[in-house]
């Protein structure tokens, strides 16, 4: 006897199909989970920190893109203290910035920065900690910015390096969340991770490189922790299939062979005048050249504040 399917059934599974490479549009696929808080303690166990050091810049000086996203946030670029920060793993520091109330120790930043396995490291430019009244991050034009309570968060840093993964063409085939294998894989499966997944393509794939990340790395998988792991099996298979193609982007250890390229230093508005009399000392221009030898990635323009514009936490919902 041939099984009957509930036509409303059948309607939404329809629908619930992407037809095109729209990457922004809404997805409609339920929600498998609350969110991934369930997956945090896995990628801390399973990715190692890198060892560090850094130093600060001298007085007067920050990265223009930290300078243009602090201003974003209506704060004052004065606040913000700019690092270079070297890993072990790579000829070329890292320089991040960090405002003064930021609520995560800069220790912190700098642990769960380098736990991203410097093969998708290599695809951030920049990461800025700002204080706001709620906790969110998002990445534009690989600068992440990171508010209060995602700075403790390997997941959120996962994710929004999957970000620049997806736009910074890391991936052999170009970007996935537009893409047709992506779309062909998304639509054999009845959920998505998160609510926040169902934002659009975008953040779908950001995060189901977290799901694949923690696939790949914990032992068990997905499956040990999530009993129905196979309601989004397409999806998150599909980034490990990216990532292994690309030289497996989500495995730690190796060294940096490439880099986007840093940001000018530019003088902070309201303390020239300070520098130029003298009330202040001022520092010597910092030097964010790359070492020699390292390939200059081709930056990318792109934006995910509106769709990362959410908070993240307990419970947290898009």
């Amino acid at each position: 006897m041939r099984p009957s399917t509930p036509f409303p059934l059948l309607a939404v599974y329809l629908f619930s199909t992407l037809t095109t490479a729209d990457e922004w549009t809404r997805l409609t696929k339920p929600a498998l989970v609350p969110n991934l808080d369930y997956l945090h303690q896995g990628l801390l166990d399973h990715y190692p920190s890198v060892h560090s050091r850094y130093d600060i810049w001298g007085p007067g000086w920050i990265p223009q893109d930290c300078l243009n996203m602090a201003k974003n946030s209506n704060l004052n670029p004065a606040d913000v203290l700019t690092y270079n920060v070297n890993y072990d793993d790579c000829s070329t520091a890292w320089v991040l910035c960090y405002h003064k109330n930021s609520h995560v120790p800069f220790d912190a930043m700098v642990d769960l920065l380098g736990r991203v396995p410097v093969a998708s490291r290599q695809f951030v430019r920049h990461v800025i900690a700002l204080p706001d009244t709620f906790g969110h991050a998002y990445n534009s034009n690989g600068n992440l910015a990171m508010f209060d309570i995602t700075g403790d968060n390997l997941a959120v840093y996962l994710h929004e390096t999957a970000h620049s993964l997806d736009f910074q063409n890391a991936y052999n085939r170009g970007q996935m969340s537009n893409n047709q294998n992506w779309i062909d894989n998304y639509n054999q499966d009845p959920n998505v991770p998160d609510p926040y997944s169902a934002t659009n393509s975008v953040e779908d794939v950001a995060q189901n490189t977290v799901v694949a990340a923690f696939n790949r790395m914990v032992p068990g998988g997905y499956g040990s922790i999530e009993p129905q792991a196979g309601k989004i099996f397409h999806q998150y298979a599909t980034v490990d299939t990216w990532q292994r193609e690309s030289g497996n982007l989500l495995v730690p250890g190796g060294q940096c062979w490439k880099r986007l390229a840093n940001s000018a230093p530019v003088p902070i508005p309201g303390q020239a005048s300070k520098l130029r009399r003298g009330v202040m000392p001022k520092g010597k221009k910092p030097d964010v050249s790359l070492a020699p030898g390292l390939e200059i990635i081709e930056p990318k323009e792109f934006h995910t504040e509106e769709s990362c514009k959410r908070t993240y936490g307990k419970g947290a919902e898009a």
